[in-house]
């Protein structure tokens, strides 16, 4: 099985120790492109690009030289008490990066969930 967001999360991480100016990922879908619109709203990106290669399209990255660490995850079920576990084992210091999650009302950081008051399935972490 192929998880596209853990090669995504791993090539930014491996472009960044690299100190690229920009890196390509492959294949492109709605979901990265909503994660990397977070990761842009946050700071942790640049501009980024989608463009058809006549398969399945790629997204050309400008990068910051800001990640440290980016993982995917295995998509499990976090309710919203269980927030501040999670945050302790994957991120560094509070408040210090980012755990994205798929919750009903779409793909959004932990902070969002947790203000909205709802609980997901987290799909990576970036800091």
């Amino acid at each position: 099985m192929v998880n596209s967001l853990a090669d995504t999360c791993c090539a930014l991480k491996n472009a960044e120790r690299a100190r690229k100016k920009e890196v390509i990922i492959s294949p492109a879908s709605k979901i990265i492109q909503q994660i990397l619109r977070i990761f842009q709203r946050h700071a942790y990106i640049g501009e980024f690009e989608r463009y058809d290669d006549g398969r399945q399209g790629k997204f050309k990255i400008a990068l910051l030289g800001r990640i440290n660490e980016c993982a995917g995850l295995i998509r499990l079920n976090y309710k919203i008490n269980q927030f501040d576990f999670l945050e302790r084992r994957l991120l560094p210091a509070p408040g210090l990066g980012l755990i994205i999650f798929t919750t009903n009302e779409g793909i959004m950081t932990m902070k969002e969930a947790e203000e909205k008051n709802i609980g997901g399935h987290t799909l990576c972490y970036i800091y």
